[in-house]
């Protein structure tokens, strides 16, 4: 389980003008969603951005220090970022109790080549970036680890599949594909058009031949052909 640490501010009234007013003195309005009912905060944006820094891709519980509420144990639900400065628009979060299984997304890590990539040049395809898990917060994986060694081209595997980590278990579909290995890479390495070969000059020189595989002008020239030996074209008389 990876845990961080974040201290917040509780704040006072809600809607467009005080957050707004919240943003420009370079804090994050955010709501914590709990069973005794929802409480406002404020987060410090650059604390934030480096806590997410220190999180990175993996699943992680946040320890809030609420100030004047002692501290409380928390997932982030979601955030909003703005689509240029890419600053926190908007954090929830959701209270969790130590004591109670809890329900999270858990990002997938696939681990071994599979088979159809390595000898039959197929390509492995992440179908769920994320799998649902049930399970203590104390339990909570960073990452779920998936052995992908095995398949074959055409082969996938299952939520079902997967062996869960010990007091782990999969509310979802068991049925959903977290990966599957395809042959595409192999079809589009077989009808790929042949290249043409290069044009060898009297002097012995190559060149090489145009994309459609015909050669260059300048190659045909070097080849001494035809259209080498062929005058070139009288200019236009003046009126």
């Amino acid at each position: 389980m990876k845990q961080l640490q974040l201290t917040v501010k509780t704040r006072e009234g809600n809607g467009r003008g005080p957050s707004r007013r919240l943003r420009v003195a370079g804090a994050i309005p955010a709501v914590i969603y709990g069973k005794s009912g929802n409480r406002m905060i404020a987060v410090d944006q650059v604390a934030f951005r480096l806590l997410m820094r220190a999180k990175g891709p993996a699943a992680a519980l946040i320890e809030l220090s609420v100030e004047g509420a002692g501290k409380m144990l928390t997932l982030i639900k979601e955030f909003q970022r703005h689509p240029i400065t890419q600053k926190f628009l908007h954090i929830d979060l959701l209270e969790i109790d130590p004591n109670v299984p809890m329900t999270a997304p858990v990002p997938v890590r696939t681990i071994g080549e599979p088979v159809g990539v390595k000898i039959d040049g197929g390509t492995l395809a992440l179908v769920s970036q994320t799998v649902t898990v049930r399970c203590l917060p104390k339990d909570l994986p960073e990452f779920l680890e998936v052995d992908v060694s095995h398949l074959k081209v055409n082969e996938s595997i299952h939520v079902g599949e997967v062996k869960p980590p010990a007091g782990i278990t999969f509310p979802g579909d068991l049925k959903r594909v977290i990966a599957i290995v395809s042959e595409m890479a192999a079809e589009e390495a077989a009808s790929a058009p042949a290249t043409g070969a290069p044009v060898v000059a009297a002097d012995g020189t190559t060149a090489a031949p145009a994309a459609d595989g015909a050669a260059t002008p300048a190659a045909a020239a070097a080849a001494g052909g035809d259209a080498a030996k062929a005058p070139a074209a009288a200019p236009a008389a003046k009126k």
